[in-house]
């Protein structure tokens, strides 16, 4: 994994590029929240399979995740612009930003929902097909 802290050298108007940039990544992951589920309903529904148990386990087990994962990145986004910015904000975000704990709502989150659709896709195209 990266650094969690920025180096030394980077001066504060770098670091309001990166605050911007983590902020259009977190943005980006919040369309991934919404699409995801979406698309493969579409692709279920192509396939006929959109009723199965088996895909709506998987479709709501991902839309819980995405929902944590989402509100996890709301609230991060929404204090970092709500509150008054102070001489230190930098440094605020920047532990906040770069923390394990946020990578991991942000990004692995996304991957285990993204999982559970797929497991449920693939369970209900199988059991379409008596395959199981």
């Amino acid at each position: 994994m990266s650094d969690v802290k920025w180096g030394e050298k980077v001066e504060a108007a770098d670091r309001r590029d990166q605050l911007k940039l983590v902020y259009d990544y977190i943005k980006f992951h919040i369309g991934l929240y919404i699409g995801t589920p979406a698309a493969l309903s579409v692709i279920a529904d192509a396939l006929g399979v959109k009723q199965s148990v088996y895909f709506i386990v998987g479709l709501l087990v991902a839309i819980a995740i995405y929902i944590v994962a989402g509100i996890h990145a709301g609230l991060f986004m929404s204090r970092q612009i709500n509150d008054p910015w102070q001489a230190d904000y930098l440094s605020k975000f920047e532990s906040e930003a770069f923390s394990p704990r946020r990578r991991f709502m942000h990004h692995s989150l996304y991957w285990f929902g993204l999982a559970a659709l797929v497991i449920g896709l693939i369970a209900a195209v199988l059991k379409s097909r008596n395959f199981i």
